[in-house]
């Protein structure tokens, strides 16, 4: 594949957009605050005092370990009723699950998608890791009531984890459990990006988790990959090992083009990923390999079509182990020798110092870093780096470590990094990201007026969203002035990038200050709320036909659908030429027919807005000349014939009847009357007509010259009869609401529309009533309320979840018996001792070798590996030289020496020196 021209605008279609991310690491909970610890060189782990290694040296000299691990934040708290479940459901989930569930919907609201409102297909990859829930709560089966298998099963197996989320979020796309222990969540980005770009689903999440609560205590073992010091020294000279670590991690990926079609936000690109595993060119199942790792990491740049010069930092693996390290690096080296022989120009680093080996989270939690970094261009410490690892020579490489916090220039092209994870058995995972490419903004915006919607599930966490919310506008706007565009995207991201939720709030702001202010006080009369569940009711659209109103000039230049609704009325009328010179203009009251089609006009077309908007009625009412307004809306009476009509109409005195009856009658015979689309309702019968009443012309013409308030408050009182019934007066003003207001069947259960504001701008007053409609559960087609203009998604704080403790603690168990002198022949009594009391070298080393590999005899020539062993089982080995005989020896002894008689010469050196 050849390389690319490094043009950042260029679009291959096989770019994946990162469009959101939600973490839980030690000492973070949110991307933000992750970003601050890594900037600030934070390392997030709690250590305990030191403790003596069990098993003394043979020379009398003890060991000691510092027990240290990055922990998570209350892990075992829960906001059950947020995800629909009950405390008794809730305790059965393991931590893992509920806390995978929490970022997965952190992070769709970090990327601005709702899976219920949205036409794309979503999918979701990802796992998690051991923790042992289910065996808790097996063990304490008798406290749990009514407890069974399968929903232990359902609340702990890895099977589940991701269906879950599928379940919960609305998912209908592939729902994939991976499960490649510490590469799990890289190797799930790369399925997801496999499942883009073959068109499975549209957006993917991917990630993974590693929950222990309570916590888990890692087991030390001498010369195993655990660090004695309790500290991850990637890339160092003293590195002795990683550290355990809690976390969880998710990202949002959707194809780049759609990403910038639809607006979204966009963080970083995945311009290449790969898999593959390093099969048995290895010394052992459990230990890496240079020739995979290699492989893989340049089958992602190829993928990628990227020159690796182009690469300004690698997020390693970087377990600190003094096996791992060396080889990742050499292993790098060769990928990027293939393409370039310059040295020290790439930056490298590894998270794991900072928060420790997230297990199945650790690729997310590289990956987070690294998008982190290109978002801010700069890379972040990779810490307790003093002297580079000897085994490694980093002068003749292309990379240097990342010891502070260093700017990130931009080169020749745009940014790039890689990210690497490597899982025990030997399935590794790379991913080259891009820097996010520069990002359309936003229209201008039509008014300084914006709507603001809020939803949660509580009033306390409705309160709690719209302070969040203020106090993000008052930051964002002392970083610099917000503009009116970003605040109407800011309205369009809690528009349509968040879950609709029974209680909800709305505000009409005009700018920063305003919104501040309005959100920050849960009291202040700006901010209208509903603290129940809506319950959509029947909306009916009312008109009045009164005089004097007419088409608005700023809608109609501003609304496409206005727009479209008024120029219909013009053709009808046969008015040519711009408009303002025909019917936008302000009409006088007289009873012309310009007047009358200019009325006609207004009410048609913000009838039709309404519905175009997702307001529909379920009935009109029209009374006067409104009645031909209510018939063309319902589609009972053509706009042209309406607008003919209505020019037939002579001009009239004050107080004059518009014409006679018969020659309306005679008008609507030669319309093309039709049965209505919804319900007519007749002021005079106070009912809805009937498809027989619909086509008579008589009752139209009837209609048209009624405007008698007692006949008109007939109709109003039958639409008033149902429960909870919402009228519109389609005017925009209120003389047929006024009326309403008076009826007896008019209650608190009704709701008139447009209520009076103190405003005397049309468009704040139209927000204000559309932000009543959807307090009450209207489905608002949100595109276009803002006229069809390309908004952006904007990032918006996340959701306050309101928690509570959900665990079932393990249960306690008496004082283990002393088992760390193993099992089998102890070498320390068996035959062969020296003189010197020490025991002999090789025939001690034998047994010790078949009694961890489990064979009756092993032979001095016999290879280690061949026999199965692996650095996992070289570990325990090393642990039990080191209780015989008095010589500090690691995994690499082994590794060096697989044969029993050469590693009892080493044994044999190391006790004469």
């Amino acid at each position: 594949m050849s390389h690319d021209s490094d043009d950042p605008t260029q679009e291959t279609g096989r770019h994946i957009a990162i469009i959101g991310m939600a973490c839980r690491f030690p000492g973070s909970e949110s991307p933000e605050a992750f970003w601050r610890n890594l900037a600030d060189g934070v390392e997030s782990i709690t250590r305990r005092a030191p403790e003596p290694v069990p098993g003394a040296r043979a020379d009398g000299t003890t060991e000691r370990y510092t027990p240290a691990r990055g922990l998570l934040k209350d892990p075992e708290w829960f906001d059950a009723r947020h995800f629909g479940y009950t405390p008794r459901e809730a305790r059965l989930i393991s931590p893992q699950h509920r806390l995978f569930l929490e970022c997965a919907s952190e992070a769709l609201d970090s990327a601005g998608q709702d899976p219920a409102r949205s036409r794309h297909v979503f999918g979701i990859f990802g796992g998690g890791t051991d923790i042992g829930y289910a065996q808790t709560l097996r063990e304490r089966r008798a406290e749990l009531p009514a407890v069974t298998d399968w929903e232990i099963l359902l609340g702990s197996a890895p099977d589940y984890l991701v269906s879950r989320v599928a379940y919960k979020l609305g998912f209908t796309g592939p729902a994939v459990t991976v499960q490649t222990a510490c590469s799990t969540s890289l190797v799930a980005v790369h399925m997801a990006v496999r499942a883009l770009l073959t068109g499975e689903c549209d957006v993917a999440l991917a990630g993974a988790a590693a929950v222990h609560a309570p916590a888990k205590e890692s087991q030390y073992t001498p010369g195993g990959i655990i660090s004695a010091r309790g500290q991850c020294r990637a890339f160092d000279a003293e590195a002795d090992g990683t550290i355990g670590g809690d976390g969880v991690g998710v990202v949002v990926l959707k194809r780049l083009a759609d990403a910038r079609a639809d607006g979204d936000r966009v963080l970083a690109v995945v311009r290449g990923t790969a898999i593959n595993n390093d099969g048995a060119e290895r010394i052992g199942y459990t230990a890496p390999g240079v020739s995979g790792q290699a492989a893989v990491i340049r089958e992602a740049q190829l993928a990628a079509g990227i020159h690796a010069e182009s690469i300004g930092y690698v997020e390693a693996h970087g377990t600190a182990t003094p096996l791992g390290d060396p080889i990742e690096l050499t292993a790098l080296t060769q990928a990027f020798r293939r393409d370039t022989d310059r040295t020290g120009y790439c930056w490298i680093g590894s998270v794991k110092t900072n928060i420790g080996h997230t297990d199945a989270a650790a690729g997310a939690a590289g990956l987070i870093k690294t998008v982190l970094a290109l978002q801010h261009r700069q890379i972040p410490p990779s810490l307790h780096f003093d002297k580079p690892n000897p085994q490694f020579d980093f002068d003749a490489s292309p990379f240097r470590v990342a010891a502070r916090l260093t700017p990130w220039p931009v080169s020749d092209g745009p940014r790039r990094a890689a990210v690497s994870a490597f899982g025990i058995g030997g399935t590794n995972a790379h991913v080259v990201l891009e820097e996010a490419p520069p990002q359309s903004p936003g229209e201008p915006p039509a008014s300084r007026a914006h709507l603001l919607v809020l939803s949660a599930d509580t009033p306390t966490a409705l309160t709690a969203t719209a302070r969040r919310l203020a106090d993000r506008l008052r930051a964002t706007a002392a970083e610099g002035t917000l503009s009116n565009s970003e605040l109407a995207d800011t309205a369009w991201t809690l528009q349509t990038g968040r879950r609709e939720l029974p209680c909800r709030a709305y505000a009409v702001v005009r700018g920063t200050d305003d919104a501040a202010a309005v959100l920050a006080d849960p009291d202040a009369s700006g901010l209208v709320t509903a603290s129940a569940r809506p319950e959509p009711s029947p909306i009916a659209f009312l008109f009045s036909g009164a005089a004097g109103l007419g088409p608005s000039p700023e809608r109609y230049a501003t609304e496409p659908g206005y727009r479209e609704a008024v120029d219909a009325c013009r053709a009808a009328a046969g008015l040519t030429g711009e408009a303002h010179e025909d019917v936008l203009r302000p009409p006088a009251d007289d009873g012309s027919t310009t007047a009358l089609v200019a009325s006609f006009a207004h009410e048609y077309a913000r009838a039709m807005t309404w519905i175009q908007r997702g307001i529909r009625p379920d009935a009109v009412l029209g009374t006067g000349p409104g009645t031909l307004a209510a018939a063309a809306v319902a589609k009972a009476l053509p706009v042209t014939d309406a607008v003919g009509i209505l020019l037939g109409m002579t001009s009239r005195p004050p107080g004059a009847a518009l014409a006679s009856e018969a020659s309306l009658t005679a008008a609507f015979a030669a319309a093309s009357l039709r049965p209505p689309k919804v319900p007519v309702v007749s002021a005079a019968l106070g009912r809805a007509l009937t498809d027989g009443e619909v086509t008579d012309p008589g009752h139209w013409a009837r209609a048209a010259l009624c405007e008698d308030e007692t006949l008109i408050g007939r109709g109003l009182s039958h639409l008033l009869g149902g429960a909870s019934r919402i009228l519109l007066e389609a005017s925009g003003h209120r003389p047929l609401l006024t009326l309403a207001a008076t009826r007896p069947e008019c209650t608190d259960d009704h709701l008139l529309l447009p209520v009076p504001v103190p405003s005397a701008d049309d468009t704040a007053a139209e927000l204000d009533t559309l932000g009543r409609l959807w307090l009450n559960g209207a489905a608002v087609r949100w595109h276009h309320v803002h006229g069809g203009r390309f908004r952006r998604r904007v990032p918006l704080p996340a959701y306050p979840y309101e928690r509570e403790r959900f665990l079932v603690e393990p249960a306690v168990r008496p004082a283990a018996e002393d088992t760390t002198a193993g099992s089998g022949t102890n070498p320390r009594t068996s035959p062969g001792t020296q003189e010197t009391g020490r025991p002999e070298v090789l025939p001690t080393l034998l047994g010790l070798y078949a009694e961890i590999l489990g064979f009756a005899d092993v032979s001095a020539s016999d290879n280690f590996f061949d026999l199965g062993g692996d650095s996992l089982v070289a570990s325990r080995l090393v642990e039990r030289i080191r209780e015989v005989f008095p010589v500090d020896i690691d995994v690499l002894s082994v590794f060096e020496a697989p044969e029993p008689a050469e590693l009892a010469t080493t044994i044999e050196a190391l006790l004469t020196a």
